[in-house]
């Protein structure tokens, strides 16, 4: 497990939990590691953390660097892979980038590698404050609500309209303030960009993104236009969010990418 955070077992059978964990598998804003629960193979150990202010992990304590030299730090030594989705894969990427030679696989989900100017930057983090805004201003319920009416997420209540219901109570447990501190912390805007740290990877990335999420399959596509060896596969009938839109077309994918199934 891992000092300081939530965590949880996923793949092995219990009796089998003595083998080691190659994966950390990281859920994205709102979620919890349970995330993962039913998609990621039964063959491959992993732990599956809540992020810091989401579920049973308390809230960040310092700014992105910081945060992400403390998990770092947290990681039991046989973990050489990460999978994330969205806001867990921009953490995997910055993980990687803070110790490339530590890892050896990323499967990356809807993320997004950095901004690249400060204006940019600037003009997101204000966007940021506006949702940090709503979660202490605001009752949870009144910001899970409008959180799932962004765009991005338009096709979750056609293609998955009993996982949206389970997202939406999972959301109504979270801490507003646990959320807005993450959200201050490890906001867009707040990410060091990592596209150089992606061209240098020395290891196998792997990207997947959803063909309806025209804004995050366009990103895949410019890491692979920048990283000729990273595999783009593109869900079909998918969204952003391919662990409720499409969990048996991303199961049977990370099946073969975990090479020991």
């Amino acid at each position: 497990m891992l000092t300081g955070y939530h965590s949880r077992w996923l793949g092995a059978t219990p009796h089998a939990r003595s083998a080691q964990a190659h994966w950390l598998l990281l859920h994205g804003f709102t979620g919890t590691g349970s995330d993962w629960a039913g998609v990621w193979p039964n063959c491959e150990p992993a732990l599956a953390i809540d992020l810091p202010g989401h579920g049973c992990s308390p809230d960040p304590t310092g700014d992105f660097r910081h945060e992400i030299a403390r998990l770092l730090r947290a990681l039991p030594a046989s973990i050489d892979s990460l999978a994330g989705y969205s806001l867990g894969g921009r953490i995997a990427l910055s993980l990687m980038a803070s110790a490339p030679e530590r890892f050896q696989r990323l499967l990356i989900l809807s993320a997004h590698p950095g901004l690249g100017s400060a204006a940019e930057r600037h003009a997101r983090r204000a966007q940021d404050q506006g949702w940090i805004d709503k979660l202490r201003q605001q009752d949870i319920r009144r910001f899970a609500a409008a959180w799932q009416r962004q765009a991005l997420f338009r096709t979750q209540a056609i293609r998955a309209p009993a996982a949206v219901r389970a997202q939406h109570h999972q959301r109504l447990a979270q801490r507003p303030e646990g959320l807005a501190r993450n959200l201050a912390c490890f906001g867009l805007g707040q990410m060091p960009p990592t596209w150089t740290a992606i061209r240098a990877f020395a290891g196998d990335l792997y990207w997947i993104s959803g063909r309806e999420d025209s804004k995050f399959s366009a990103i895949g596509e410019q890491v692979r236009q920048q990283r000729p060896s990273t595999p783009h596969a593109i869900i079909d009938h998918c969204g952003h969010n391919p662990l409720i839109e499409a969990p048996e077309a991303l199961h049977h994918r990370m099946l073969s990418l975990c090479g020991r199934c």
